[in-house]
């Protein structure tokens, strides 16, 4: 082998004029062999190529004259690089290249090692008119993880190329540089593209249409997964002075979980995200943007990013169904176990959010709405609301609703205006409701959200409450009449509904004050009431005809200490009533009331020879004191007469009544502890007038 000067060759002129510059600053050597006076072996070397989207190391350009107008390629580069992606390594590529005519690449063949994809195979051809420049390529590709692709190129003579590119590959390989590091993913994506530029290395157009087909992925942790998925998604760029184009994504069948959220594809069809974009030199948008899911809603979105400015992004939801969207986003947001979170919501809505960053407006419409608890606990219907917020400025709402219900006590209609801060709102005006035959009055309600959590404060009054179907929902026994009361400050917040001063009633002659009044889990499984009661000069009279007890005429004070009623049943108080004269009130009781209060204090009745003679010949007899104690522990009464729980303690009886006059009647209790249950049944069969069942402790 012996080492010449290589023949002079020459390429058609656009390849000249497209890497000539490039070939000549080329340090290349050249080796052949001799064979018969003529070169058979050209061998180009270099460190590098760069050039517009691509780069080469260490490449190797062999070109082998076969003898019967022919040659062998054979181009190998240590590493390659195109556009801003990497990770090539011990590419090879060859080919036949026939020069009679228009240049002609048959059979090639290639092999690559990449990073991301693993090792590849390739299979090409391609042309090159010699006297135009006109280019064409075909390629298929394959690989284990990057699947299989097959291509076409085609460039004219001025320069101008179009492309089309079709596969199938796994998903996992595809989605690794979306997801985090370490999430698993699966599933198939079939893709279509189409791309057109005026100059070999510019992009013009293209448009790409991607389907997935059971695709899934799941985080670590698990909080973030998919599965089942089945979606299309169709990109459409062009390039002028900035890059801009559409993008639409159907999703037809899976479920996606990214905690606190869980959403399934509709049956009714697909859901469908579309929008135009935009992207320029430090900045991108989102225009004109849609998103239809059926039996849910639509909304139009848009987005933008300047530079280093904070994302700044709006939506404008449409005919939004409450019912999925209230359980679908907005219950997994709450605070488990809360009374929001246990609702269910009805009604259509608008809804407009402006975004910036954080929350910075918002404007809604609900028409026909309703708010229930699956418990029965609560229940609004006809709701209707409209409003405005700002995170800088005042805002206004309105809140009205037909009518409802809490712990099955029926309420009317409110009409409501409010006026709206940051993390504030504030009634504009007092708002009666109807309640239990009457009303009940409320003023100043003001609620706060600052620190994330909700708290209300307000005050009113009670107007002419009827106490009998309030006794009757709560399960209480019988009791009728009417309540008035003025209402101190109310509290809530955390689920506890507290008074900060003395709720006062004015009922049977008297008044009735309560104070440190709270209740525990409102609205929710279990409350917890919590009060301090005090009876100040209560008639008996009307007391007595309302419970159908018996005549007794007096006037009554007493207490009920340490209330502890769970789910509206007691479960702990220290109770004492006692009559207590007051002028120009005789203090009477009929037969039948001492009958009653008799057995209320564990006596069979008063029998024999008296109720024969005396309760026949006396309807109503004068009495000195009247007095009862009861003190609930662990579902066990102690009971304790005039003289108190003290001296109940000092002996196995207590006084229940104590006469006055002729004939004189004197009530003895001598069972002191009893069940709590029993008791209560006694005093049902006494207002019954029933015969009671005899029990013990």
């Amino acid at each position: 082998m012996t080492a010449i000067s290589p023949p002079a060759f020459s390429l058609p002129e656009p390849i000249v004029r497209r890497w000539g510059a490039l070939l000549a600053v080329l340090g290349f050597s050249l080796s052949y062999g001799c064979a018969q006076a003529r070169a058979t072996i050209l061998e180009l070397r270099a460190q590098s190529i760069t050039g517009p989207g691509f780069s080469l190391q260490q490449p190797r350009l062999r070109l082998h004259t076969l003898g019967h107008g022919g040659e062998r390629i054979d181009l190998s580069s240590a590493a390659l690089q195109l556009g801003r992606h990497g990770g090539w390594q011990q590419a090879t590529f060859a080919c036949t290249l026939h020069t009679s005519g228009p240049w002609r690449c048959d059979a090639g063949t290639g092999q690559i090692l990449s990073r991301a994809y693993g090792p590849l195979s390739l299979h090409f051809s391609g042309a090159i008119a010699a006297l135009n420049g006109a280019a064409g390529m075909q390629l298929t590709l394959r690989g284990k993880r990057a699947g299989d692709w097959r291509g076409q190129w085609q460039s004219t003579a001025g320069g101008t190329w179009h492309g089309h590119l079709q596969g199938q590959a796994p998903a996992q390989t595809w989605l690794a540089s979306l997801l985090p590091p370490h999430w698993h993913s699966s599933g198939t994506l079939v893709v279509t593209g189409q791309a057109q530029g005026a100059s070999w290395h510019e992009l013009s157009i293209a448009a790409m249409d991607v389907e997935a087909h059971n695709l899934g992925w799941q985080s670590p942790d698990g909080l973030q997964a998919a599965e089942h998925g089945r979606a299309s998604l169709r990109v459409v760029a062009m390039h002028g002075t900035d890059w801009r184009g559409s993008a639409v994504l159907h999703w037809q069948k899976g479920a996606l979980l990214w905690t606190p959220w869980f959403a399934e594809a509709p049956k009714e069809g697909p859901v469908q995200l579309s929008s135009n974009w935009l992207v320029g030199k430090g900045f991108w948008e989102l225009r004109d943007g849609e998103l239809r899911w059926p039996g849910l809603g639509q909304a139009g979105f848009r987005a933008e990013r300047m530079g280093r400015q904070p994302l700044a992004w709006s939506l404008d939801a449409r005919e939004v169904q409450m019912r999925p969207f209230y359980a679908q986003w907005i219950r997994p947001i709450l605070s488990t176990g809360s009374v929001p979170a246990r609702l269910d919501a009805g009604g259509v809505a608008e809804i407009a959010l402006r975004f910036g960053p954080g929350l910075r407006s918002a404007r809604w419409r609900w028409r026909d709405g309703a708010l229930t608890d699956p418990r029965g606990y609560l229940r609004i219907d006809g709701i209707a609301s409209s409003g405005h917020w700002s995170a800088t400025g005042p805002g206004r709402a309105s809140l009205n609703w037909r009518e409802g219900a809490v712990y099955a006590l029926p309420f009317g209609a409110l009409d409501g205006d409010f006026t709206l801060g940051p993390h504030t709102l504030e009634s504009r005006s007092p708002m009666q409701v109807a309640l239990l035959g009457g009303s009940i009055g409320l003023r100043n309600l003001r609620a706060s959200w600052r620190t994330g959590r909700l708290s209300l404060r307000m005050n009113g009054a009670l107007h002419d409450l009827q106490l009998a179907p309030l006794t009757r929902d709560l399960g209480w026994p019988p009791f009728s009449g009417t309540l008035s009361a003025s209402l101190p400050q109310l509290a809530y917040a955390d689920g506890r509904l507290s008074t900060d001063g003395t709720l006062a009633a004015q009922v049977f002659g008297g008044q009735v004050e309560v104070r440190d009044l709270a209740i525990s889990h409102f609205l929710g499984t279990a409350p917890v009431l919590t009060a301090d009661i005090r009876l100040h000069r209560l008639h008996l009279r009307p007391m007595t005809d309302v419970f159908h007890f018996g005549y007794i005429n007096g006037a009554l004070d007493g207490y009920i200490h340490h209330l502890v009623l769970l789910d509206w049943r007691p479960v702990s108080f220290d109770a004492r009533l006692y009559s207590q004269r007051e002028p120009g009130l005789e203090q009477e009781i009929s037969a039948t009331a001492i009958e009653n209060l008799s057995r209320l204090g564990g006596g069979g009745g008063i029998g024999g020879l008296f109720q024969g003679l005396y309760l026949r010949l006396f309807k109503t007899f004068h009495y000195e004191k009247l007095g009862m104690g009861v003190r609930l522990t662990d579902g066990v009464a102690e009971l304790s007469g005039i003289g108190g729980a003290e001296d109940a303690e000092k002996s196995d009886h207590f006084t229940l009544l104590q006469g006055a006059g002729l004939p004189r009647v004197n009530i003895v209790g001598y069972n002191r502890r009893t069940q709590w249950s029993e008791l209560v049944s006694r005093l049902l069969a006494a207002i019954r007038g029933e015969t009671p069942i005899q029990g013990g402790p």
